[in-house]
């Protein structure tokens, strides 16, 4: 039962944020059109090394060196998060007379798959080596949160000729659903490990059922540009952007929620311990013996959006090396203010390559880099916000950005 909690709040991260600092170009030119998409596979976190998250993303054997490298650079406070996502939009701008000529609209369709965990080093040592290294000890896992959401969009809105700014509401389907978090945690254990108490006081909630649609949404996303002096007396293009900004109901939830201190030893020890796999009645016996409530409601929350601003690169400007930076904040008490900062250069008028740092969200200090290529009317970006991490599985996440466009 233990490592059945403590397994659920590493699922809800490791099932699957990212960042969007993937430079977007200003392009002030009128077009009639647009075909544009994104994708984004994206994890990191402050202190799992990517030789044990591939592992526990992508399955394979976790063995006592990978779990061990990973369990030294914890601290008290720890964090990861994954994002997987896609985006394609069509944007048609020629609309006459349509709102005096200045707008056109857009159609979006998307989806999202995101999931954070914020949790200490003691939940982490339950989690992948059991109870024997705390015996004659106190475990501490107050404080931990997770969460989980699988959804899909389809958005409409309006989007200006010139500056590109535009505005939509969207609908989303929800899939899957899971959050947890523990109010209070302590596990304790003589040093023979024959006497033992936990203290808990925590609630997970999910979704169990098979049904493609659990719940729905409704949410705004925003693109604003504007002109601003810059350097020498130059102007730069800067941008307010969010996403997926609103609120989601899902429904038929299964919450279990726990506050109780419960002691056990012998044989009830090797129940809640054991490897074994549980019969249902089992585990409804375990479920009862520590005071676990369930209950089935629908919940509703917050999407997982956010909110960026920042200085972008202009597509038209006469300069070979411009500057791009900003700060990015999600809808998620795990992550942290993310900032970033880098440099593009020009070296032909159809390539262009980048290279930022960024600091914050659910790690620490990174490196990207990032590519663009443009054919005619035809351009392709492809990037990395994690360097360090594509180059050795020492690093601690992952992160690759695409882009394509079409545009007549």
């Amino acid at each position: 039962m233990i490592k059945l909690l403590t397994g659920v709040f590493f699922f809800c991260s490791f099932v699957v944020f990212g960042q969007h600092t993937l430079p977007i170009q200003m392009d002030t030119s009128i077009i009639n059109g647009e075909i544009s998409a994104y994708g984004i596979i994206d994890y990191s976190g402050t202190s799992i090394q990517n030789q044990m998250s591939e592992k526990l993303i992508f399955g394979g054997f976790i063995n006592a060196d990978v779990k061990d490298a990973s369990m030294d650079k914890h601290r008290t406070h720890n964090k990861f998060g994954i994002e997987i996502s896609s985006e394609i939009d069509y944007k048609n701008y020629n609309l006459g007379e349509f709102l005096k000529g200045q707008y056109g609209f857009y159609v979006r369709a998307g989806a999202g798959l995101y999931g954070s965990i914020s949790y200490n080093d003691d939940l982490y040592g339950l989690a992948f080596y059991g109870n024997q290294r705390y015996l004659g000890d106190t475990a501490r896992f107050t404080g931990t949160e997770a969460n989980l959401v699988n959804f899909q969009k389809i958005g409409f809105g309006l989007v200006s000729k010139n500056l590109k700014s535009s505005l939509g509401v969207n609908y989303y389907n929800i899939t899957d659903y899971a959050e947890g978090f523990v109010r209070f945690g302590e596990l304790s254990a003589d040093s023979s490990g024959s006497n033992m108490n936990l203290d808990l006081d925590a609630r997970v909630q999910m979704t169990n059922s098979a049904k493609f649609n659990k719940g729905w949404g409704i949410g705004l996303d925003g693109d604003f540009r504007f002109k601003a002096q810059w350097i020498n007396e130059r102007e730069a293009f800067f941008q307010a952007q969010f996403k997926n900004i609103g609120l989601m109901t899902i429904n038929d939830v299964d919450v279990y929620a726990v506050d109780s201190s419960y002691s056990f030893s012998g044989f009830k020890y090797n129940q809640l311990f054991s490897d074994n796999t549980k019969s249902f009645d089992e585990q409804e016996e375990i479920m009862d013996s520590l005071g676990v409530k369930r209950d089935t409601r629908s919940v509703t929350g917050f999407l997982p959006g956010f909110v960026q601003i920042g200085k972008i690169v202009d597509q038209h400007s006469d300069q070979n090396l411009q500057s791009f930076f900003g700060v990015r904040l999600y809808t998620t008490l795990a992550y942290n203010p993310l900032v970033f900062g880098g440099a593009e250069y020009k070296f032909y008028p159809w390539m262009k390559l980048g290279m930022q740092a960024l600091y914050g969200g659910f790690a620490k200090f990174r490196v990207g880099f990032y590519s663009q290529y443009s054919v005619k009317n035809f351009y392709f970006a492809i990037g990395s916000e994690n360097l360090i991490g594509a180059l050795t599985n020492k690093g601690s996440g992952q992160s690759i950005h695409l882009r394509l466009a079409v545009k007549w």
